[in-house]
């Protein structure tokens, strides 16, 4: 194996530097024109190199020269385009072979500039022209396709006649509108801050390719589709407490107790000292713990529409919530004898209920990142 591997090195790479008449061989004349021409221009005494740029110039105009004639004999407009892309890579050719050195390069030169300006001028007139039919479709498929004619003309010549002003109006009239807005259909009156806060959900980061979605109404366009955030149900829950209460004792020492012999005297141990017995005593603490909650959910539908046909294309359902939720715990006797853990909760302290509105702000919140979420998923649903 690792005799192998050098080889295969060597290998690619001779594969990769195929020589100039390798690419002759096999009719790649431009990829031949340009290796032989680098090894001339290395060492212009390379014979061999020259004579195969030769033959590769010549086999080269001869089938671009066939080529433009077999396209104009068609009569095509459409084949200008392909027409001046011959003519500017006969010319390329030939600066080519201009800037080698004279050591037996053999060709006509040829001022093609008049033939490239003709092809030129016809590929942009025919593009533009394609441009301006599509567009008399009033078609926003077509205005996407007389778009790249448009842009096809201005690559051919940059300032073709008004080509910038067609482009824009090919580009307004291509585009899909969206409107994103948030409708109220619960029973519960919906927090004003709430509707504002969906109603701003960033949508200009929506924007692709041909699709344009907007938040608030711009009265210079027309909107193709609706995306409607419909708020269906509003509920929030009455405040809410429950407890439990448990009571916890434990063994704590309480003094001692002598041992006593037959006699009623203390006994001693072989040191003489007094034996005593601990004692010990229950303590005990009631604990009652509880769990203050409130909920807010909001539930909608996220609808696509078609605005030509007023269709319902598409729905999916939202639900968003948001929970208060707090533990605390009271105590009644000996907090001694409570657990670890209990004393861990002796900080713990009820707190103020949030009113409805906070709450449903909140979740409309929630469900603000939501709309986003699905926005983003269907941004391609829409063309």
């Amino acid at each position: 194996m690792k005799r192998l591997f050098p080889l295969l090195i060597i290998l690619a790479f001779l594969a990769s530097c195929a020589s100039s008449s390798k690419e002759l061989e096999t009719g790649d004349y431009d990829a031949a024109l340009k290796k032989s021409a680098k090894k001339i221009s290395k060492n212009p005494g390379n014979f061999e190199e020259v004579e195969v740029f030769n033959d590769a110039y010549r086999m080269a105009n001869k089938r671009d020269h066939a080529a433009i004639n077999q396209l104009k004999q068609k009569g095509d407009p459409a084949n200008w385009g392909k027409i001046y892309g011959l003519y500017m890579k006969l010319k390329s050719h030939q600066d080519l072979a201009l800037s080698l050195p004279s050591v037996g390069v053999q060709f006509q030169e040829i001022d093609y500039s008049s033939e490239i300006n003709t092809a030129r001028n016809n590929a942009a007139e025919y593009a533009y022209a394609k441009g301006d039919e599509l567009m008399a479709k009033n078609d926003r498929m077509e205005a996407r396709k007389a778009f790249n004619f448009y842009n096809e003309s201005k690559g051919f010549i940059p300032d073709f006649k008004d080509v910038d002003e067609k482009i824009a109006a090919a580009k307004r009239a291509g585009m899909t509108n969206v409107f994103f807005r948030i409708e109220d259909h619960a029973e519960m009156l919906v927090p004003q801050e709430m509707m504002q806060q969906i109603q701003s959900v960033d949508v200009n980061d929506l924007d692709k390719g041909w699709v344009n979605y907007d938040s608030f109404i711009d009265t210079t366009l027309l909107y193709h589709y609706s995306v409607i955030l419909s708020v269906k149900l509003i509920e929030v829950t009455p405040d809410q407490l429950d407890k439990n209460s448990a009571l916890e004792k434990k063994e704590v020492p309480d003094g001692f107790d002598y041992v006593l012999d037959a006699n009623g005297n203390v006994t001693k141990d072989s040191l003489g000292n007094d034996i005593k017995i601990p004692r010990f005593k229950t303590i005990q603490c009631t604990v009652t713990r509880y769990h203050q909650t409130k909920a807010a959910r909001i539930t909608s539908d996220m609808e696509y529409y078609d605005n030509g046909t007023d269709q319902l294309l598409k729905k999916e359902p939202l639900t968003s919530e948001s929970l208060f939720e707090n533990f605390y715990l009271l105590t009644l006797g000996n907090v001694e004898a409570l657990s670890e853990q209990s004393k861990k909760e002796l900080n713990s302290k009820p707190l103020p209920y949030p009113y409805d509105d906070a709450m449903v702000i909140q979740a409309g919140e929630t469900m603000k990142a939501m709309a986003k979420d699905i926005l983003v998923k269907n941004k391609d649903f829409l063309k």
